[in-house]
């Protein structure tokens, strides 16, 4: 197996995203943010209207859902891809995407809150807010720009049931990441509903499938369990649906498709090779 050679390391970007994170929230200061979520409840049109769907998208009755990211960029690949968010959107949708998942850190993925933005606006297919989140600012971010869902990581995020319970009351979804059994463990006593299973080594940037494998047994049937990263192909979905997961978080192998017909066909064929190939965990 392979190790990329890639000179970022996760801590630096931690490190960098603190840093903008303290200007973001200088300019905005999260009491403005929450005004401007309570102000929303009454417009349903707005940031109200996907309210827990998200979980519900993935919750398919015979097949494996697939949420298509977005990703512009990411340190281990450089420059993936420069198509428009519009062009990306339409993709997906028109692939059956059962969720949108939008990067929003901007130094690394090369990602931002308008694509978010974007995505709420041009789809009704719910979104998840993909960033590294350290504060509970980042949620109201999220909820603010519309997204279901929002990904806690658990090595990262600093109180996990708390950014869990906050969740709850915003009515947005939090998908817990998760890299062993303790992690699991500690995202399920927090009350995580939705777990996945990074099978990318945040280290040094190695993926192995078999990851979700080993992980699988551990999340309880009526938990979600997302698989993400390194599915390259349509054999490599149907393999990880063989462990037993409900959904597949898909990013550079759609992204990196040349041009629209081809992502659109790249999304397609995978998506095809999942249904019907839902297994339920024991």
């Amino acid at each position: 197996m392979k190790v990329q050679k890639n000179r970022v390391q996760l801590s630096d970007i931690i490190k960098h995203r603190r840093k903008d994170l303290q200007r973001e929230m200088e300019l905005i200061p999260i009491d403005i943010l929450k005004d401007e979520i309570e102000s929303s409840k009454t417009d349903s049109d707005i940031i109200w209207k996907n309210s827990f769907s998200f979980k519900k998208a993935l919750d398919k009755d015979d097949d494996v859902g697939v949420i298509c990211e977005y990703k512009p960029a990411s340190p281990s690949m450089g420059d993936i891809s420069n198509i428009t968010i519009e062009d990306a959107l339409k993709a997906f949708e028109q692939s059956g995407a059962s969720a949108i998942s939008i990067l929003t850190e901007e130094r690394y993925f090369k990602g931002s809150l308008e694509n978010l933005r974007s995505a709420h606006t041009l789809i009704d297919i719910p979104t998840l807010r993909k960033d590294f989140i350290v504060n509970e600012y980042q949620i109201y971010q999220a909820k603010n720009a519309g997204a279901g869902a929002v990904l806690l990581m658990n090595s990262i995020y600093p109180d996990l049931e708390e950014g869990i319970s906050i969740c709850n009351e915003l009515k947005i979804d939090p998908l817990v990441e998760c890299r062993n059994r303790e992690d699991i463990s500690n995202a399920l006593n927090a009350g995580a509903e939705i777990i996945g299973i990074n099978n990318r080594n945040l280290e040094n940037f190695v993926v192995e499938l078999k990851t979700t494998e080993k992980l699988a047994e551990y999340v309880p049937s009526e938990v979600i369990l997302v698989s993400e990263s390194g599915v390259r192909s349509k054999d490599d979905a149907i393999q990880l649906s063989e462990y037993g997961v409900d959904a597949l978080l898909i990013g550079t192998s759609i992204m990196g498709a040349d041009g629209y017909n081809e992502m659109l066909k790249t999304a397609t064929n995978i998506i095809n090779a999942v249904k019907g190939e839902r297994i339920v965990r024991i």
